[in-house]
């Protein structure tokens, strides 16, 4: 057997391994999840809607790291649009495409974090399958994506001669 396809073979045999599952990931998207609504609840459990602002809250921080990934595909130029993330506005201003390009994103990540967290109280399921432990996941996932976020902010605006 050649060199290329031996490395082929071993480097298939570890991306299909225990790492790159997709069950894996689920069960980390969803330890976190879990960990930020026990958390929520534990300290302000007598409000009335605390699903929605911890689903609001968590859906913008997933809105702004996905918005920073997009600014760097377009650095990059990996990805191009005149009009938008998804080719459908029109330039109606300078500001307006990307306020309503903000605001699709966020209604998509708000929509599939609903269904996958929520969404007939599947939050129950969860909190009973990933108790509390004593690792604070949501703040630092949270933390990790705000940083992300500002890192790019700056880092973009400073490669791009815009600061």
């Amino acid at each position: 057997m050649s060199t290329i396809v031996q490395v082929f073979i071993y480097s298939s045999h570890l991306t299909s391994g225990f790492f790159m599952t997709h069950k894996f990931m689920k069960n980390y998207y969803y330890l976190f999840w879990s960990d930020a609504i026990q958390r929520f609840i534990k300290h302000k459990s007598k409000e009335n809607g605390w699903e929605k602002k911890n689903l609001i809250l968590i859906s913008w921080v997933f809105t702004l790291g996905v918005l920073s990934t997009m600014l760097w595909l377009k650095y990059f130029h990996v990805f191009q649009s005149e009009f938008g993330v998804f080719g459908i506005f029109t330039t109606f201003g300078k500001k307006i495409p990307t306020l309503l390009e903000m605001g699709l994103v966020f209604l998509l990540i708000y929509i599939i974090n609903y269904f996958l967290i929520f969404w007939r109280n599947r939050y129950l399921l969860l909190i009973e399958k990933y108790p509390l432990g004593r690792f604070n996941y949501s703040v630092v996932v949270g933390m990790v994506l705000l940083a992300y976020f500002l890192l790019t902010i700056f880092l973009y605006g400073y490669l791009t001669h815009q600061m």
